[in-house]
């Protein structure tokens, strides 16, 4: 197992055609047997982002975007669009994608939008690169924060990167943010899922990293101040578009919570488009989307 790559693991599990040792595979099928829905939380998480950006350009006006992961984001060679990289959703808007992790193992090419190579910690450097300079900040921002929390292992440090960040972003921003936990687990299944955990944390110690879900209370403030849209905390990640079919499924299935925050100096003209349907618009992936 130490020689397998939970990366290469997940994207196997998921379908996707890319090189894998015995190792993963075998860290694939151990995982699907602790967690049957854990194919299920990875599309969950990948629709949500996708369907995060569709509504920030159609009801936030924003047309740029920064996307924060672990890895860098590549083409999803299915038929199905909100599984695609968020930028596939605006594909007329400006992306600059900032993953934490080298040395992912995954393979493929990535997007043509500029990759850059920085943690949270490197939020004061970060926003001096001049592909963040060059986005105009007259304008809003959107930031999809891909579950890169747990890679931070200090909630304090994370709350100091995301609030630099939010100091950065000029009015009319907005932050869609995923992380994963262990609040919403059925509690027979926290054995199974615990071993993923340390299995990531283990792979990340390796890298000088971390690997660290966080509860409810803890996601939320790393949000605070900004209010946040339609929640007055984040929920699971699959019922935060209320008329997606994953929003039927039990919360357990999406194994992290969501939230998106908006700038407390919102655009008046965004402010109006934002207090429309919320999940009006987005795409419906699934009524394969049955409880596992």
């Amino acid at each position: 197992m130490d020689s397998a790559s939970s990366t290469r693991a997940m994207r196997w599990l998921m379908g996707e055609q890319c090189q894998t040792l015995p190792a993963d595979r075998q860290l694939a099928r151990k995982l699907q047997r602790d967690m049957p829905w854990l194919e299920m939380s990875l599309l969950i998480n990948r629709s949500f982002h996708f369907s995060s950006a569709a509504y920030f350009s159609q009801r936030l006006d924003i047309g740029q975007f920064i996307t924060l992961s672990a890895g860098p984001y590549r083409p999803w060679p299915g038929p199905d669009a909100e599984m695609q990289p968020p930028c596939a959703a605006v594909p007329d808007a400006e992306f600059v994608h900032v993953y934490a992790l080298t040395g992912t193992g995954e393979g493929g090419t990535p997007c043509a939008h500029r990759h850059l190579q920085a943690g949270l910690h490197q939020m004061l450097g970060l926003l001096h690169h001049p592909a963040l300079e060059a986005l105009d900040r007259r304008r809003p921002i959107g930031v999809l924060a891909d579950d890169i929390g747990p890679l931070s292992e200090s909630t304090a440090d994370l709350r100091f990167g995301l609030d630099v960040l939010r100091e950065w972003l000029p009015p009319g921003s907005a932050i869609a943010l995923t992380h994963t936990t262990t609040d919403l687990l059925p509690a027979g299944r926290r054995a199974g899922v615990r071993a993923r955990h340390d299995h990531a944390a283990k792979r990340a110690r390796a890298t000088g990293g971390t690997y660290q879900p966080r509860s409810l209370a803890d996601v939320k403030s790393l949000l605070g101040p900004w209010p946040l849209l339609r929640t007055d905390q984040p929920v699971a990640t699959g019922a935060f578009f209320p008329d997606h079919a994953y929003a039927r499924l039990p919360e357990h299935h999406s194994g992290a919570y969501a939230a998106i925050a908006l700038h407390p100096q919102s655009l008046p003209s965004a402010g109006r488009r934002a207090a429309g349907t919320l999940g009006q618009g987005q795409t419906s992936r699934t009524e394969q989307a049955g409880a596992r």
